[in-house]
């Protein structure tokens, strides 16, 4: 697994207003830097690739805020690829996409059974939606 590790840095999440009928979610990651970074493990010391994040939930209409910030330690499954990732970052500020959907399931994996726990506290709609049962009115 290219994820080795997660830091939640900040999670902040504000009610504005109670929900109203019909409330929609709105989840939007974002990688805000890409650097080199080293870990160190029972093993020995692991270089890898640190990337800071921010997520954002918004609500519309606008009954609730959240906000999360922290960083993500990645190693490639190819050492050399570590360059050719910092490099394409630095120089034109985009991010693999391999490395961005790994990223973005890792945090989101982290981050929803707490956002789940928060939105229930605070009486807000979820930010992913729940598995539902429905019965069909056909019967033999």
């Amino acid at each position: 697994m290219p994820v080795l590790g997660i830091n939640i840095r900040k999670i902040s999440i504000e009610k504005i207003k109670g929900p109203t009928a019909q409330v929609e979610v709105d989840l939007t990651p974002k990688i805000k830097e890409l650097r080199l970074g080293e870990i160190r493990t029972p093993s020995g010391r692991v270089n890898g690739i640190e990337v800071l994040f921010e997520y954002t939930i918004t609500y519309k209409p606008d009954v609730a805020r959240a906000f999360i910030e922290g960083l993500v330690f990645y190693t490639p499954k190819n050492k050399e690829d570590t360059d050719k990732i910092l490099d394409t970052w630095e120089n034109e500020n985009k991010v693999d996409p391999y490395l961005f959907a790994e990223v973005v399931n890792a945090i989101t994996n982290e981050i929803m059974p707490t956002l789940m726990s928060l939105s229930k506290q605070l009486r807000l709609p979820y930010p992913i939606p729940l598995p539902r049962v429905n019965v069909s009115a056909k019967r033999e």
